[in-house]
């Protein structure tokens, strides 16, 4: 019985002393600020474009950096349309991610024989995908081709995504295939 106590005593002084230790120790990650990683987002986006010698427009509302390679037919997508697209992913650093093309994926050392590739569809405006993939699907015309530089908080944020890591900027081109109104 009294061994029971010691063993009992003992794990209610640890349990105590590991409370107030963590009650003390400090958390040195501040919460997650948008609008700061925003500014961060734009300065390394920025930095980007200029190493690049990239002439781009900005989107107002978001600031994706954006040029657009190919007009289309003059038919823009709006809410609620269905879009179906074909595009390559790679992050500033010019790490390949992902692609809905055959070909780009074996020339980027990821084709999956598993994968069926082919242009990836989505509705407008309906929150499937994320907020700058939206952006660029409306500033394309159907037929038409671009190059979005997207913030990460318009892309997978904090939370990163299978390859993406947090608060990555994205590079997307994106080839408006067709469009259902």
């Amino acid at each position: 019985m009294k061994i029971k106590n010691k063993v009992s005593l003992l794990f209610v002084v640890l349990f105590v002393t590991c409370l107030f230790v963590q009650s003390c120790s400090k958390d040195d990650t501040a919460p997650f600020n948008p609008a700061l990683q925003l500014e961060i987002d734009i300065r390394l986006i920025d930095e980007y474009v200029a190493s690049n010698s990239l002439n781009v427009e900005i989107e107002p509302n978001s600031n994706v950096r954006y040029f657009i390679e190919e007009e289309g037919n003059g038919r823009k997508p709006g809410l609620g349309d269905t879009v179906y697209v074909n595009y390559e992913l790679s992050l500033l650093d010019g790490t390949f991610i992902d692609t809905s093309l055959e070909q780009s994926a074996r020339d980027n050392g990821i084709f999956s024989e598993s994968r069926n590739y082919q242009p990836f569809g989505f509705i407008v405006g309906r929150g499937t995908v994320i907020p700058g993939f939206e952006v660029a699907a409306l500033l394309l015309e159907e037929q038409g081709t671009g190059t979005f530089l997207i913030p990460s908080i318009y892309g997978y944020s904090i939370r990163g995504s299978a390859n993406i890591p947090a608060n990555a900027n994205l590079n997307f081109r994106i080839s408006l295939v067709t469009l259902d109104k």
